[in-house]
């Protein structure tokens, strides 16, 4: 693919995420306000109920920072995954039609639930300003590092999303897996809960499972470390082990994306 088709084919899917982005909830009464509304009250929520049961237990420096910021400054990476992986599960069926056009690049279509995912990060951060504000709380000299954390979820997101929406052509069942395992990857990573509760209560396996060997926790983390100021530098290991471990999510899932393409119209 040429430097030509590459930009031709971003400016196709910004197309079809304005679209698709306009034309999800076009049928209701509060339009988008569902897309945004519906998993900001389960975030309310999930702070209303974790304030009390976590409060005063955060550790790791986060003791003077309040549980909602504490808690909504991972989900806004954590809710552009969530949203970019869990879309992907059917978005090569929703454009089949276009999937049969000749010339079409299908490389495009997994692209378009970012316009959406991305709606969804940008109302969460506005609320992490308010709050800092409300709480007068400026953030961290190392708050460029956020911009980082975003680009590795959105790389490793983007290469899960290719990998899952080819996968799904062939399995179905992984439009029904798939968003049980994000779910479950939730609870595994310390996004309601701070990782000092696990490091002091939970087992062995539970620390690699849950911190040592999850790329989500290093997401979490370092967002959190970036955003607030607490004396504690930028970590480049751990933002070296986001860096590998993103692209290569995004080269496996490129690389499954390719290989089963030629399928897709027969199978669709």
């Amino acid at each position: 693919m040429n430097n030509a088709g590459f930009f031709k084919g971003l400016s196709l899917a910004w197309m079809l995420s304005k679209r698709d982005l306009k034309n999800r909830y076009a049928g209701s009464y509060a339009g988008i306000a569902w897309h945004i509304g519906v998993p900001l009250l389960y975030a309310s929520i999930n702070v209303a109920v974790f304030s009390i049961l976590v409060g005063g237990r955060m550790g790791g420096g986060y003791e003077n920072i309040p549980f909602a910021l504490f808690y909504f400054v991972p989900f806004s990476i954590w809710i552009f995954f969530q949203e970019t992986v869990n879309r992907s599960t059917g978005i090569l069926k929703e454009y089949s039609y276009l999937i049969n056009k000749i010339s079409f690049p299908f490389w495009v279509l997994p692209l378009v639930p970012l316009a959406s995912a991305f709606v969804n990060q940008v109302v969460i951060l506005s609320i992490v300003a308010v709050l800092m504000a409300f709480y007068g709380i400026a953030p961290g000299a190392d708050a460029w590092g956020y911009l980082f954390v975003w680009m590795a979820c959105l790389v490793f997101s983007l290469g899960v999303a290719y990998a899952v929406s080819a996968l799904t052509v062939y399995v179905p069942d992984l439009s029904q897996i798939v968003p049980v395992i994000v779910n479950i990857l939730y609870w595994l990573t310390p996004i309601l809960y701070p990782a000092s509760l696990v490091e002091s209560h939970g087992g062995r396996w539970a620390k690699a499972f849950i911190l040592e060997y999850n790329p989500f926790y290093y997401w979490a983390e370092l967002s959190r470390r970036s955003m607030f100021d607490m004396g504690v530098t930028f970590s480049a290991d751990k933002a070296g082990f986001l860096i590998v471990i993103s692209l290569v999510a995004l080269g496996v899932g490129a690389l499954v994306f390719k290989k089963l393409k030629s399928g897709f119209a027969d199978v669709l």
